[in-house]
This record gives structure tokens, sequence and C-alpha cells, in this order.
């Protein structure tokens, strides 16, 4: 069993489920983001998703590519990502799922992707624009070097394509919320719900999180009783870093806070 599912598993025995807050590497420079992310942990998070600035971020939203693009102003790159997490990796026991996109992957190559990828500690990889046709390979490497590779499953895709993402996917499987990209929402859309509902008909034993959307602990709270393991939320966090730039790792540590109390005992 993987660092990742063993996480999630713990708090399915605690009763609870994970929040997953995400942030662009680098935003809004590399030594605050360390300082937020160190302020997550502090506050309860034991997985942070720590995103690769790339020029092209298809499936986010516009608060999260306009941190994208302040990150890769400020001199962001793949590598330094990469040593931030090994960074955090070395002095917390936190689990870190690196989100990147194809593109930086290859160019890096991807072997020595995966193998700076474990020398830095990282559990998993998300890559958004990976079909799963073409996840075998990458899968193949990522377990060479215990990385998880995390796949994503959208409202549209169908029960048989999903039952074979949730069989596939390792650590866990990032349900995308909604058709479109990623950015903060008054409400859940049904199909949150609904896919949250299929993913647990078809494998209840596989660790799902919920993704774009969600902005508000309650919102949380809501995935939480019908089933979700971990809730994750990217546009709220940046958001709050942007609307509180003087001391941004406090007002992100109250925010996480919030989140990983509602998320301790969603039942009650």
């Amino acid at each position: 069993m993987n660092g990742l599912e063993e996480r999630f598993r713990r708090a399915r025995r605690r009763g609870c489920s994970l929040f997953i807050p995400y942030i662009t590497g680098g935003y809004p420079d590399m030594k605050s983001c360390r300082r937020i992310i160190e302020a997550m942990i502090q506050a309860g998070a034991e997985v942070i998703e720590l995103g690769i600035p790339f020029s092209d971020p298809i499936a986010d939203g516009v608060t999260i590519q306009e941190s994208t693009f302040r990150a890769l102003q400020a001199g962001a790159t793949p590598k330094g990502v990469l040593e931030l997490a090994g960074e955090i990796s070395a002095s917390h026991d936190i689990s870190i799922a690196i989100l990147t996109y194809l593109n930086p992957v290859y160019r890096m190559g991807l072997r020595r992707f995966m193998e700076e990828a474990s020398r830095r500690g990282v559990d998993g990889i998300i890559i958004p624009d990976l079909p799963l046709e073409e996840a075998g390979p990458v899968k193949r490497i990522a377990m060479e070097y215990g990385v998880s590779l995390i796949l994503l499953a959208a409202p549209t895709t169908s029960d048989e394509r999903l039952a074979r993402i949730l069989d596939e996917t390792m650590g866990f499987a990032y349900l995308v919320s909604l058709t479109g990209t990623t950015g903060e929402r008054d409400a859940l859309p049904p199909t949150a719900i609904q896919l949250l509902q299929r993913s647990k008909r078809l494998n209840p034993v596989k660790p799902v999180a919920v993704g774009f959307g969600v902005s508000r602990p309650s919102q949380a709270v809501e995935l939480a009783r019908l089933g979700a393991d971990g809730v994750i939320a990217g546009s709220r966090i940046i958001s709050e870093i942007r609307r509180s730039m003087e001391n941004p790792e406090k007002a992100v540590g109250r925010l996480v806070r919030e989140f990983v109390k509602a998320l301790s005992s969603p039942g009650q």
C-alpha cells in the first residue's frame, strides 16, 4: 500500500475526510510559497497538492492561471518546485502530490522526472492532460520509483471508463466536480454529487477526493457526508493569498484550519 492510500485509510478509521489544499509552486514567490505550505501543515493539512507552473494550464480557471503567470514571472521552474517539495517533505510528515501537465514532464524526460520526484519525497503525480489510454507507460515508470499516478474522472465519464479509472489510479482518484475549469463556486454542482455517488457505487474501497469549485467548509462537509474521502480546494486558497499579501501564511493557515476542523467529524 502506498503512503497516500494509507493516509486516507487512517482518516477513514478516524471517521474524517482529508482536506487537500492546492498551491501553485513558487506563488507568490518561492520563499513565500514555502511559508504558506508550512502554515497549511501547521493548520492540520496532511496532503498538499503542489502545482508546477505551466504556460498553458488548460484545466485551470482565471484565479489559478494568474498565480501560474506570477510564479513563472518570479522564476519558478519544474526543478525548483520539486526542490521545494523535497525541502518540505524532509522537514514534515506530509504527503505531497505534484500537479503538472505532460509538457513539463516530457521536457525533463519521463524517467528523470519520476526519479527526481521520488528523490524529493513526492508521493503522487496528477497530470490532467494524460488520457487513460496513454497512462500505462507513465504508471509503470512511476511505480518503479514508488510514486503514485493519480488519475482524474469527470462528470461526463461513463460508468465503464470510471470503473477502469478507479481500478487503475494509485493513492486516490481525483473526481472533477464539473465540466470546465477550476474556480470558486457558490454551490456544489449536481454533477459533483452524482459523480461521487457513482464512484462509491462502482468501487467503495478506492479513496476518492473531489476538486474544482469547492470554496467553503460547508461544501466540503456536504461532500464528506456523501462519502468523499478527501476534498480539494485550490482557487479559494489562491484567492486568500491574493487578498492577504501582507501576511498570506496567516490567512491561509486560518482558512485551512477551518476546512480541517469541519472535516474532522463531518457526520455530526
